[in-house]
């Protein structure tokens, strides 16, 4: 499935829909972890400031799937993010009731 959503990201950036490329990766990004997409966000932006860029090293190579170990630390990582900006949240709410 990983695949399907990068094989859709490369195609619509081949064809020039930078919009629809790094929306793609974005998805993919927030999927299976922000590090293995940057370079191709952040071509994408490139094309859509600039027009498409001369040469496209890296950015469009495949990249290397994680391990189920990654996969489970990037997990409770987020987790642990997650419940952190949660609290977070809780907290600033109660400082606003506070001060009404």
């Amino acid at each position: 499935m990983a695949n399907l959503l990068v094989q859709r990201a490369n195609s619509a950036f081949k064809k020039g829909d930078y919009r629809s490329a790094k929306a793609l990766y974005q998805e993919a990004a927030n999927q299976y972890g922000s590090q293995l997409f940057a370079a191709n966000v952040a071509v994408c932006e490139k094309a859509l400031a600039k027009g498409r860029p001369k040469k496209i090293n890296a950015a469009l190579t495949p990249q290397p799937r994680l391990s189920n170990d990654a996969i489970s630390q990037q997990l409770s990582d987020t987790q642990q993010l997650l419940e952190h900006y949660y609290n977070r949240c809780q907290e600033l709410e109660y400082q606003l009731i506070d001060k009404c």
